[in-house]
């Protein structure tokens, strides 16, 4: 058996469907047996190794399954290393298809061209983004190291590097066995169940808050059952977001270190908290360290326990029904001002008169802090690890995985970094709705230090750039012609858009000029200064 026929099987046994990469010349042998399968997974190429990564990165969030890359060894792996410590970090499987040199190169004692210090510095810089490292050298281990690898990015939701040495596609390798992997949920730590049960019947205001791994093991309908048997407000982390549905009885919204907000007020009131799968991010606890070391607040963390086990069996305790409190929005005076929030705010009235499921995809910055004006169910952005320019390459991600059609939010800054693999959207018939923030300067990086004088930047021409790439453009100054623009968009569904918004000098949204605040007055023993 082919080794390309042998990991086609493997990942469609894992319930990957399709591959994302760039051909070099270490992986051309491997991809070229790949897309020669009778079942071959479809093959989507762009540009730059960085936005490869983020489109698979995005197709497994939405998906909520491992996606594959191919990469090539050395200059093609080692361009993707941020974005795949991105996925690392925040917990995304991605199976990583390294090229390496065949024993004979490695033999002729000549530096390979694309190595680094070694011939293994691949391998040892990805031990460090990746859960675990494999190489197919050996075809009497190949299967075991393929198995290995697959278990360890299923179980743990981390990326994973499987190195396929130039030679390895001429491997005679046994047949796959035929079967999916299978894990055994980890026992529930007794003692610490039995605390937080026992302070559950003494509880008057307990509050639950939702972090990214709650949606990463599956326990979404775990968790929004039990908060709904025992009416508990559920608060989610700006990066689990997307982890309980906007609409459930029981959601109370997200915290993100905004203090004016109800899901703060409930967090700071509540007498229990219990956190499933958070990732405790300085982003969203520096200031607020009191909170999460309190008595009252419990951990269940991912992938150490079962979050939908212990949703479960908290569920089948003989708890009261805890009196309602006030979980709608804080109410918000309303502001004449153009900027980040009231652009979200024109978008999010449009699309909730819509019934289709629409994904919206944001990028860092003052982007994803206006994206809270918008209560969508499907959402995705890099809101921990926060690598910019993740948006327009994981709008392709996303429609692979969903055939939905993409809305992203994305400042000028992160755009100039990838915005060009919006050609490539179309290739693939997905015709996204852009929405380009655009303030003509790197605003947040201003908005942690103002008087730096290298966050301009200068006029592009995106609407040429969009008309380039055989993308429609148009142009918005005010809320009205943000409205006329995007109710346009949104109507044609044949073209995919560019919208370049204009914002006025000084349009940056109190919450992040609020959190820029909040980040840099913690001095250097971690205690706030505010």
């Amino acid at each position: 058996m082919q080794l390309g026929a042998l990991l086609t099987q493997a990942l469609r046994n894992q319930g990957v469907q399709e591959l994302f990469g760039i051909p070099g010349d270490f992986i051309l042998p491997l991809l070229q047996q790949l897309q020669e399968q009778p079942d071959a997974l479809p093959f989507y190429y762009m540009t730059h190794e960085p936005a490869v990564v983020y489109a698979a990165d995005a197709a497994a969030r939405a998906a909520n399954r491992p996606t594959a890359v191919a990469l090539t060894y050395g200059a093609g792996a080692l361009n993707g290393v941020n974005a795949v410590a991105q996925a690392y970090e925040e917990y995304v499987p991605l199976i990583i298809l390294a090229g390496y040199p065949s024993q004979k190169e490695i033999n002729s004692g000549l530096q390979i061209h694309h190595q680094a210090k070694t011939v293994d510095s691949q391998r040892a810089i990805f031990s460090e983004i990746t859960c675990a490292q494999v190489r197919l050298d050996n075809p009497e281990t190949a299967i075991e190291n393929i198995n290995f690898a697959l278990q360890m990015c299923r179980q743990k939701s981390r990326p994973v590097i499987i190195e396929v040495p130039r030679d390895a596609t001429n491997f005679d390798l046994p047949t796959m066995p035929n079967m999916s992997i299978e894990f055994a949920n980890p026992p529930i730590h007794e003692n610490q169940y039995r605390q937080l049960a026992t302070a559950l019947t003494t509880a008057r205001r307990p509050v639950i808050l939702s972090g990214i791994n709650v949606r990463r093991s599956g326990a979404q309908r775990a968790l929004e059952r039990f908060a709904e048997q025992f009416n508990i407000p559920v608060v989610t982390t700006l990066l689990g977001r997307a982890t309980v549905s906007p609409s459930h009885s029981c959601y109370a919204g997200v915290f993100c270190g905004d203090t004016q907000t109800r899901a703060s007020q409930l967090l700071y009131e509540a007498d229990l908290i219990i956190a499933f799968g958070v990732v405790y991010t300085d982003s969203n606890f520096s200031a607020h360290r009191e909170l999460i070391n309190a008595a009252h607040f419990y951990r269940i963390d991912f992938p150490t326990q079962s979050l939908k086990a212990w949703c479960a069996r908290l569920a089948s305790e003989p708890l009261p029904l805890f009196e309602t409190r006030d979980i709608s929005p804080m109410a918000v005076s309303p502001s004449n001002e153009f900027n980040a929030d009231s652009v979200v705010q024109v978008m999010h009235q449009q699309l909730s008169q819509q019934r289709a499921l629409v994904p919206l995809i944001s990028d860092v910055g003052d982007c994803l802090f206006a994206s809270l004006q918008a209560s969508p169910t499907d959402f995705l952005a890099p809101a921990y690890y926060a690598s910019m320019g993740y948006s327009v390459p994981a709008a392709l991600g996303v429609f692979v995985a969903t055939r939905r059609r993409p809305i992203i939010l994305v400042g000028d800054g992160a755009f100039l970094m990838t915005g060009l693999e919006l050609g490539h959207c179309l290739r693939y018939g997905c015709k996204p709705i852009v929405v380009l923030l655009n303030n003509h300067k790197w605003d947040m990086i201003a908005a942690f230090s103002p008087t730096l004088k290298c966050t301009a930047l200068q006029q592009w021409h995106y609407p040429e750039l969009a008309k380039a790439m055989g993308i429609e453009s148009l142009r918005a100054h005010n809320a009205e012609s943000f409205l006329e623009s995007f109710a346009k968009a949104w109507a044609d569904h044949d073209n995919a858009y560019l919208i370049d918004v204009w914002l006025p000098e000084n349009s940056r949204t109190k919450r992040l000029s609020d959190f820029a605040e909040s980040l840099t007055t913690i001095n250097i023993s971690g205690v706030s200064k505010v």
